[in-house]
């Protein structure tokens, strides 16, 4: 199926692409190309239409002169950040020459807006609107839509998750609506919504583990190249015609399509080299990590380790190598006692310094290609277009790969009819490593003395990362490989490896019926097919960790695995509705629109995991059996499992625009969506909006102000919804495999019923009000668009507990409500405009405040500050301790007491609630973007940013090691407070200023707290100091507001004349350096990506581009 798809459409490639070329006697012709104000423009391009290889470029006066074939009757001109004009050519030239007008780009009011429904422009809209257009696209050399978004539109908030390749951003328009659901945006590519949306997984599947899909939300597969425009609805009178979906935004993506002449061939690449994560954390190096290590020998364990060899029951610690070493355990046994051949050994580990950023991650190299034909006639239109993304990633053995095709068409069979249709496939691929040992983590905290290969070249067993447990009590070494632990080894012998097969048929008619009357009508279907192989190798740690658990994990038992994940889904969509548009007067317009929508997608997922996978021959065989033989089957029947869901929906929507001249537009839409997700009682939800706009610019009284090009004031009202996939009203069973219970001489398969059955579960609906203004001067070389919103979500689902007796052990409720409300400015200035030299800058600027104003949380006792929402806060509130420094008499981290804490005995300083305050919150309420670009001539330099201020972050990084992988039965213990004041924490590497604490002799001045042993001396901290870690995390607190520069790139556009007489339309070449400067407080490796997790990337870029 997948080869007929890409033959089809290469055959439909081959059919459409071709041009008519006629030449006929030459006539001459020549004039002048000048700007609004009279100015000559430089080099702009002169092609006649329908022969553009014929074409000149004007003169330094603006002046030109072209030889014409007798057969062409107009000419088409052009120039760079200028509307393109065609210029009918008349039968007698004009004396002088003809004399041609170029408009510049930045009309404001007739930027086109594309709702998915309808198409019009931005005078004649009252809600909330973000374009972004392809020019916006130019040289970046990102692969996906999302990023492409990032800091152009107010209110637009995106935010990278991973500088993994392939993964998609977070994007977040006016705020979060939801506590339960999705936050994104509905995504509507060529009026068809997308219906993508990544399935809930069973428990089975979590069982079975490797679940990875690239269903994200349908937008993964889009080649930006493809785009012309994007559209953001943000507000209900924008987006309330999508009705129930659009609570969280809409963004109307539209593909390119071919225009009317010759067929042009355009071929872009970009080649990108990106550099591996800089190593700004400052860790310790091996000599520094070997002499702390040898410090808190001294100063915990050696008197103790002197004591336990005359008796066996005194124990001590042992960190790191040095404490192995000194203990004499392990690999060192043969050393105890000798002290000079320790320290003979300790000094040969300080030459080796491994930088594990350096052996895990990579300087990579990656591509994109992209080739499109487009063309056609009065009656028909072609755009055919083939992409590939081969993106490797920073970390070793990580690679994404994309291929696309598209092919749209437009035919024109009758002067009533136009038919378009749409064509698109897409493969996705994606290969990584995968190990049970993060190899960030590993990179952070592995010990530099460690080697990833030993001097045979073979890999080396890491001796400290897991030994922690074993040499302090465990009794049991960490389940291993014979050869010992090697991140290498893991990420080079796993593997996780992805396909996903996307593909749309859609087509769109449009018949008119009569004069103002026509119908549309839209039909799309989708299918796509996700496939994921996860192999675990039997030598490494992963398929030690891997394992059923009745598995006696004996070294005997060597078996690796093959996890497989097969899902597919199929959507359809299908539209019509008759619209009116009329003039009445030539003062008053109406455009209505009236009709209906079904829609439905199924999807289908089949899990299976196996062991004793052979990579050679494929065959499998189950695990030896260990233990019970009931729990042993049991645990291997939720290896294997189906899980489907299927989903209906049918809408009815109308909305009617009403023009008076060109200065008032009242607008008015309404919706009403029913699904199968909700209950039976409200199935179905109505949702409206009504706006309004006043052009105040166009009144005769401003009409003709030389000052002010546009002043319009727009205000809307109205309501959206949200569809909460992650819950169901239905009554639900999850059967408990091999769980049976006999009545008489039947068995019965028992099972739970973990949800009960709420027929009023519904929709969650947002209302939505805004009050807008936007102004030009100066025939808009200034403008400026200022809008103040407030939204109420309402009937917000989430899950509360009720009582065991029930029978049931959660309900879903619509029972919360969340409150956001906002500023955002967008101001756009160009600068300079002459015939040389352009000069214009853009910034945005956006302010979000959300509240949780009612939430019923899933505990019995109500509201509590350790909830994850909480009421008359906003959604990602951080409550915590205020840091109030080291105590300097027990070395504790201090922290401020409430104003209305009641302290009646020393334990209520233990008592958290005394000590929390709201401390600011994840998600940032400040956030925007600029845009600067300068231009000389055929040269263009443009820097683009990025901003985001006031979101805080945990940087608690957690160390594998720390006391709780110690086992001393039986021993008085101690409460530790945090990680830094673990012992135990340090046996693998700390940050090189851990050193700065607090001891005995230095009390005052420092940044770390005092270290102690949590099996060691009992000194009751806890009767007497917060220790609940709601209130202790307040000291991995960090801000983490940045500005960064996303990119800089400088292009270069060759002269048209050279172009020209190369047989070609247009070549550039572009150089750019992308997220090289961060501006920022936090001192980790990047502040979008915080911790110690994938950062976002930085690279460099070459692209050209070639038309003919």
């Amino acid at each position: 199926m997948k080869h007929k798809i890409f033959s089809l459409l290469t055959g439909l490639l081959l059919t459409v692409a071709y041009a008519y070329d006629s030449y006929a006697q030459d006539i001459v012709i020549g004039g002048t190309v000048v700007d609004t104000e009279g100015q000559p423009v430089i080099g702009a391009g002169v092609f006649c239409i329908g022969q553009e290889n014929i074409g000149t470029t004007t003169e330094i006066d603006g002046s030109f002169i072209l030889e014409v074939p007798e057969g062409v009757t107009a000419l088409r001109i052009s120039s760079l950040g200028m509307k393109s004009a065609e210029y009918m050519i008349p039968r007698n030239i004009p004396a002088g020459g003809a004399k041609i007008i170029l408009e510049y780009e930045e009309n404001i009011l007739e930027q086109v807006v594309v709702t998915g429904y309808s198409q019009t422009t931005v005078k004649r809209i009252t809600g909330s609107v973000g374009i972004i257009s392809s020019d916006k696209f130019e040289g970046k050399p990102v692969s996906s839509v999302s990023a492409l978004m990032q800091g152009e539109l107010a209110g637009v908030q995106v935010t990278a998750v991973s500088g993994q390749p392939g993964t998609q951003s977070r994007i977040r328009i006016r705020g979060t609506n939801n506590l339960s659901g999705s936050s994104d945006p509905l995504w509507v590519v060529d009026g068809v919504p997308l219906q993508d949306e990544a399935p809930d997984l069973s428990s089975e599947e979590l069982a079975a583990g490797g679940f990875d899909n690239i269903f994200v939300n349908g937008v993964g597969n889009i080649n930006p190249n493809d785009i012309e425009s994007i559209t953001v609805l943000k507000d209900a009178a924008a987006s309330a015609i999508y009705g129930s979906r659009a609570a969280n935004g809409v963004i109307v993506v539209t593909t390119k399509r071919g225009k009317e002449g010759r067929m042009k061939v355009n071929y872009s690449n970009n080649f990108i080299w990106s550099f591996r994560p800089q190593r700004s954390l400052d860790l310790m190096n091996s000599e520094e990590k070997l002499a702390w290590e040898q410090e808190l020998w001294d100063e915990f364990s050696a008197e103790k380790y002197e004591r336990s060899l005359t008796d066996n029951t005194v124990i001590f610690p042992v960190i790191g190598v040095v404490g192995q070493i000194r203990a004499g355990v392990g690999d060192f046994a043969d050393m105890a006692g000798d002290t000079e051949a320790q320290d003979a050994y300790i000094e040969s580990l300080k030459k080796i310094n491994t930088n594990w950023y350096d052996i895990l991650f990579r300087n990579a190299f990656s591509q994109n290609h992209h080739l499109s034909l487009s063309g056609g006639s009065d009656r028909y239109t072609y755009y055919v277009s083939m992409g590939f993304n081969d993106d490797n990633g920073m970390l070793i053995n990580n690679r994404y790969q994309r291929y696309n095709m598209t092919a749209n068409v437009t035919m024109t069979p009758a002067d009533f009819v136009k038919l378009d249709i749409g064509i698109d496939t897409a493969r996705q691929s994606s290969v990584s490593p995968d190990s049970s040992v993060d190899a960030f983590t590993y990179a952070y905290f592995a010990n530099p003395y460690e080697a990833p290969y030993d001097a045979d070249g073979n890999y080396a067993a890491d001796r400290t990362y897991f030994s922690l447990g074993y040499y302090n009590g465990r009794g049991q070494e960490e389940v291993m490989p014979e050869n010992g632990f090697n991140i290498l080894r893991e990420l080079d012998s796993n593997s996780t490896e992805t396909v996903n097969w996307s593909n749309s048929l859609r087509g769109s008619l449009d018949i008119n019926i009569f004069g103002p009357l026509k119908f549309v009508g839209l039909a799309s279907y989708s299918f796509s097919s996700t496939s994921t192989d996860k192999i675990v190798d039997k030598d490494t740690y992963t398929a030690f960790r891997d394992r059923l658990g009745n598995d006696d994990h004996s070294l005997t038992n060597l078996y690796g695995s093959i996890t497989q994940n097969r899902a597919g889904r199929n959507s359809y969509v299908l539209r019509g509705h008759f619209a009116f548009n009329e003039t009445f007067k030539d003062i008053h317009t109406l455009a209505v629109i009236a009709g209906a929508e079904i829609r439905g997608a199924n999807s289908n997922t089949v899990f299976s995991k196996r062991y004793n996978y052979d990579p050679v021959t494929g065959t499998t065989s189950l695990p030896p059996i260990s233990g019970p033989q009931d729990e042993w089957l049991s645990e291997v029947e939720r290896l294997n499992g189906e899980y489907f869901t299927k989903t209906r929906y049918a809408s009815f929507y109308a909305s009617a625009d009403y023009y008076l001249r060109s200065s008032i537009v009242l607008n008015a839409s309404f919706r009403t969506d029913g699904s199968s997700n909700f209950g039976s009682n409200r199935q179905f939800n109505p949702t409206w909006s009504a706006g309004a706009a006043w052009h105040l610019a166009e009144e005769n009284w401003l009409k003709d102000n030389n000052t002010v090009s546009h002043l319009t004031l727009r205000l809307s009202y109205g309501y959206t919804g949200d569809v909460n996939s992650s819950t169901t009203h239905q009554l639900v069973m999850q059967y408990l495999q091999q769980s049976y219970r006999r009545y008489g001489e039947d068995s019965y398969m028992l099972g739970t019923i973990p949800s009960a059955p709420n027929p009023d579960l519904g929709w969650e609906r947002t209302q939505d009000m805004k009050a807008a203004l936007d102004f030009g001067l100066w025939d808009d070389r200034l403008s400026v668009n200022t809008e103040a919103y407030y939204r109420l979500s309402t009937d917000v689902v989430t899950s509360s507990q009720v009582m065991s007796t029930t029978g049931f052990s959660y309900v879903n409720f619509n029972s919360a409500d969340i409150m956001n409300s906002g500023i955002e400015t967008t101001v756009n200035g160009y600068i300079i405009r002459n015939r040389d030299w352009r000069l214009n800058a853009s910034v945005n600027f956006a302010y979000n405040y959300n509240k949780v104003l009612k939430y019923r949380p899933a505990t019995y006792t109500g509201v509590t500050a350790k909830d994850r929402y909480v009421e008359g806060y906003p959604i990602g509130a951080i409550l915590s301790g205020k840091y109030d420094g080291i105590d300097p008499e027990s070395g504790l981290y201090m922290f401020e007491l409430r104003p209305d804490a009641e302290i009646r005995t020393a334990s209520d300083l233990n008592k958290a609630d005394n000590y929390r305050y709201y401390l600011g919150t994840t998600i940032a309420p400040f956030s925007g973007g600029f845009n600067i670009t300068a231009s000389w001539k055929l040269l263009r330099l443009s820097i683009s940013g990025v901003y985001s201020i006031g979101s805080k972050a945990y940087d608690n990084i957690e160390s594998p090691a720390s006391y709780t992988n110690a086992r001393h039965n039986g021993v008085s213990t101690e409460t530790v407070q945090s990680q830094y004041s673990d012992l135990y924490s340090n046996h693998l590497n700390v940050n090189r200023d851990r050193t700065d604490r607090w001891t005995e002799g230095h009390t005052t001045g420092v940044k770390y707290p005092r270290i102690y042993d949590y099996y060691g001396t009992k000194y009751n901290f806890e009767s007497y100091n917060p220790m609940d870690w709601n209130i202790i995390n307040a000291i991995y607190l960090k801000d983490i507001s940045y500005l960064r520069i996303k990119s800089i790139i400088l292009s270069c556009r060759l002269p048209e004349k050279w172009v020209a007489k190369a047989k070609m339309t247009d070549v550039s070449f572009n150089l750019s350096l992308n997220n090289f400067i961060t501006i920022t407080g936090y001192d980790g490796m990047d502040p979008e990506v915080p911790g110690a997790t994938y950062p976002t990337t930085r690279s460099v870029s070459f692209g050209l581009n070639i038309g003919f």
